[in-house]
């Protein structure tokens, strides 16, 4: 993380190059962000102040009554939250974890990714929840 992301964070912040923002989202999305969420990215970095406990960990006593059918879809590479280490955590405190499913992407899905998660979703509402999605 810190080779990955601090390090060209701090590059960045320091000269606003693009060669470290490229570096950062990378690494994100493993090389499929969109150039329009590169910039967002970018704009965030310069501007906004990131806490450094986001998001909040749970833990398993303030998920006691939660009891919902629950879907996680974790990316294989993705940096902030491994889908290795997120199944086992995850496990461990979702009482009611229905489906865990890893895609081969980072932080930052693909727009290929995003169609795939989408489907997985819909399909999971359709089979646990009344809802229906179309």
């Amino acid at each position: 993380m810190i080779k990955n992301i601090y390090l060209p964070l701090t590059l960045f912040n320091t000269t606003s190059s693009e060669k470290y923002l490229n570096k950062i989202t990378n690494i994100m999305s493993t090389n499929s962000m969109k150039e329009i969420d590169k910039l967002i990215i970018g704009d965030i970095f310069k501007f906004i102040k990131l806490e450094q406990e986001m998001p909040k960990l749970m833990e398993k006593e303030e998920l006691m009554h939660y009891s919902c059918p629950t879907l996680i879809i974790a990316g294989e590479k993705d940096i902030f939250f491994p889908a290795n280490r997120l199944n086992k955590v995850a496990r461990e405190i979702i009482s009611n974890l229905i489906a865990f499913k890893t895609l081969d992407m980072g932080h930052f899905p693909s727009e290929e990714h995003l169609i795939e998660i989408n489907n997985e979703i819909k399909e999971f509402l359709n089979t646990h929840y009344e809802y229906r999605v179309k």
